[in-house]
């Protein structure tokens, strides 16, 4: 089954439950309205890229978009153009990885993220999905994420769209890089 995900909030997350959980007790974050608070707090975002907690991808068109993860599922295939790649982020896994809809973190609703997805049914009756889980071995990872566009656009629901998320397994991180640097851009849609 092809993954597709609706992203009507701007931008796309990887996470892993587990992993922010711990860190939203360790910072003694009680807020619901999580993407309000790392949007707002540039110490704890920071800190969160460092320590590889939570991966947004932000200013990109809403819509949907097809979701890959090497390994996991099949490549795209000759139908798609590759039109990036930017690699190097930190990505600690425990318990699986969600690849979400940013939107998911406008009220943040921890007991949702159970299961394989989350969908949701529009108001034309359609069933969308706004976070996939996959069951990814715990670890240390740097992440590399490549954009895609369709040679040949089509109607929708058809994704024109679509993102390969690589994970590459290390013993620790050196550094980090911060996806919200105006130096990146994910925005695949307008290439």
């Amino acid at each position: 089954m092809d993954r597709i995900l609706s992203t009507y909030s701007y931008g796309i997350c990887l996470f892993s439950m587990e992993v922010l959980q711990d860190f939203l007790k360790k910072e003694k974050i009680r807020s619901k309205k999580l993407l309000h608070k790392f949007q707002k707090d540039k110490k704890l975002y920071l800190a969160m890229q460092k320590e590889g907690i939570w991966f947004p991808i932000s200013k990109i068109n809403s819509g949907q978009h097809l979701i890959k993860l090497e390994g996991y599922d099949n490549t795209f295939n000759d139908e798609w153009e590759q039109k990036f790649e930017i690699e190097g982020f930190n990505l600690k896994i425990e318990g699986g990885l969600w690849i979400s809809d940013i939107g998911s973190f406008y009220t943040f609703n921890e007991g949702e993220f159970c299961g394989e997805a989350i969908s949701f049914k529009t108001g034309d009756g359609d069933i969308q999905y706004s976070d996939f889980k996959y069951d990814v071995p715990a670890g240390k990872y740097l992440l590399s994420v490549k954009g895609f566009l369709r040679k040949e656009k089509k109607g929708f629901p058809n994704p024109n769209s679509g993102f390969l998320f690589s994970l590459v397994k290390v013993d620790e991180f050196s550094g980090f890089k911060n996806p919200r640097e105006d130096i990146y851009n994910f925005n695949v849609t307008n290439m």
